[in-house]
């Protein structure tokens, strides 16, 4: 008896180890102190910066080149590093890292949003897609990447809608993103490689050239127009004997090249209607987060039942004793 009870106790101490060892490798890092909801700006004088797995820059790096300033971070919540300061915990790329603070510049969702379409080249365009949802809604997005969330309010846009593309950007990723408006009204922003059939043949001669593919339709290469073949200069007439000079004819003058037509001049960042900045103002203070509660952590109920049942155990195997 002793020693089946033995066995159990065993058992039940070498899964609550198990489990928590576990959790504790998966989450090591990764558990920011308060979790928050608000934007910044990538302002380095390094030109930009690194993301790391904790909020340590002895922890392992997730980038393999660094995020360039001007790009929008998403801070998801805050945490006090081993250099003793602030680090920004955000999503990039799919991965979940820290970011220190000291390197991010506080900003509004819309400053965020305009700041990336400036440094990432966006321009003003005008061109038509249309939308692949398979057989559902597209989401639009509050900037051009999905850190800026969905459009609250509105269950996106219907499979097969065309719609009208005012403003374009490739993300740092490659994404193309283009802004859409309907009926005048603007939606957001919509991914325009995943969402829409956009192809350099479907878009406009101001639509930017596609890198990637659309929805499931592969982008067509473009057929290079050749080369004008530039006129050869005519042979001059040869000397008449000496007995007449004939005038020599003159030259043709060489058919002048056409003059390339000049790119079109990138439009400045229109700014977009204001919206309402007061709660993203008292986000980005990190003071009105809440931070999680112990009561929340696995280790601490997993822990709390392992004790309950071997308490349990223990009073079975004794009455069963006497």
């Amino acid at each position: 008896m002793k020693r089946r009870f033995g066995t159990v106790i065993a058992m039940v101490l070498c899964f609550i180890l198990t489990v928590v060892s576990v959790y504790a490798d998966d989450g090591k890092g990764q558990n920011p102190d308060y979790v928050t909801d608000y934007y910044m700006i990538v302002q380095s004088t390094q030109g930009g910066v690194d993301i790391y797995d904790e909020a340590d820059t002895q922890s392992v790096k997730l980038n393999d080149s660094k995020i360039p300033n001007g790009t929008a971070i998403h801070v998801l919540g805050e945490k006090n590093g081993a250099d003793n300061k602030k680090w920004a915990y955000t999503q990039y790329h799919g991965m979940n890292g820290y970011v220190p603070m000291d390197d991010l510049d506080p900003a509004s969702r819309e400053e965020a949003a305009n700041e990336e379409y400036r440094t990432f080249g966006g321009k003003d365009v005008d061109f038509e897609v249309k939308v692949h949802g398979n057989d559902g809604n597209v989401s639009v997005y509050n900037g051009p990447g999905e850190k800026f969330d969905q459009v609250s309010g509105t269950e996106g846009i219907a499979d097969g809608t065309t719609v009208h593309i005012f403003q374009y950007v490739q993300g740092e990723d490659g994404t193309n993103w283009g802004k859409t408006d309907t009926d005048g009204v603007t939606q957001g922003w919509l991914n325009l490689d995943r969402d829409t059939d956009y192809v350099n043949e479907n878009a406009s001669a101001d639509a930017p050239e596609a890198t990637g593919t659309s929805g499931n339709v592969p982008v067509a290469a473009v057929t290079p127009t050749p080369e004008a073949t530039p006129t050869p200069k005519a042979t001059p007439t040869p000397d008449v004997t000496p007995t007449e000079k004939v005038t020599p004819t003159p030259e043709a003058t060489p058919t002048e090249e056409a003059t390339p037509t000049p790119e079109e001049t990138e439009t400045p960042a229109s700014t977009e209607d204001k919206e309402s900045d007061d709660k993203q103002s008292q986000k980005t203070s990190g003071k009105n987060v809440k931070a999680d509660s112990g009561m929340k952590n696995p280790v601490i109920w997993i822990s709390g039942i392992g004790i309950i049942v071997i308490i349990i155990l223990l009073i079975y195997f004794l009455k069963k004793k006497k």
